[in-house]
């Protein structure tokens, strides 16, 4: 890879405050020797954390990329817009969509109204319930991005959850595992696409098969859930 450049430097270096400004930006409590400590957040000791969250912290210093100079040439930044545009802005808009989607469920209420609809849930075994999740997302999944399932449904989950008075954790992790198991049709993801762009196997076995996998990893699920995860968060 041959000697770090000034400019590669200088990116490394907006990476690293980037990331220490997203990480203390808030309190963070620890215990140490028994006793609570509090580390203050930067935004805190400037009286700014009303103002200010991940987002701002973002978008100073992507400003940051555009003013300093790389050395490489005279007048050259560390980003110019050329490059900017040839980001992969589908796949952010994707994620920022997704937590936008999340976040409107979250806060209209809509997710709760739609848990308390389904106060019914709770009469179910938890075995029956958690293979029911893992089932609707999983072949929704095939049709949907990981993202989009994600983001619509665990917010729905929480509130039947809080409704129910059933553990959160309990089916919004099986829902979140589930969201991965995309094997049937190519247009699942994006490795679905090229391995059935080869042309060697076809859409009937391509589900077939899809259909065995996506069972057993729901089957997975359950157990894991059920055996591990009730253990590990009590």
């Amino acid at each position: 890879m041959g000697r770090i450049s000034a400019a590669e430097m200088r990116v490394l270096m907006i990476f690293l405050a980037t990331a220490f400004l997203w990480l203390f930006r808030m309190d963070i409590n620890l215990t140490m020797g028994g006793q609570d400590i509090t580390v203050p957040g930067w935004s805190n000791v400037m009286g700014i954390a009303k103002y200010v969250d991940d987002g701002t912290v973002a978008i100073v210093m992507a400003i940051l990329l555009f003013i300093v100079p790389s050395k490489q040439r005279k007048g050259e930044t560390l980003m110019d817009w050329e490059t900017a545009v040839k980001l992969p802005w589908g796949i952010l808009l994707l994620f920022g969509g997704g937590f936008a989607l999340a976040g409107g469920f979250t806060e209209s209420g809509l997710s709760l109204w739609i848990g308390e609809r389904l106060h019914g849930l709770a009469a179910y075994p938890h075995g029956v319930l958690i293979g029911g999740i893992g089932l609707l997302v999983t072949f929704l999944t095939e049709l949907t991005s990981n993202m989009a399932t994600t983001s619509v449904l665990e917010p729905i989950l929480a509130g039947i959850a809080k409704a129910n008075d059933i553990p959160p954790l309990l089916i919004m992790i099986p829902a979140a595992l589930s969201a991965s198991f995309a094997f049937m049709l190519p247009v699942a993801t994006a490795p679905n696409a090229i391995v059935f762009a080869s042309g060697h196997i076809p859409i009937r076995k391509m589900v077939y098969a899809g259909i065995v996998l996506n069972l057993i990893g729901v089957l997975l699920v359950v157990l894991t859930v059920l055996v591990l995860t009730v253990r590990i968060f009590n």
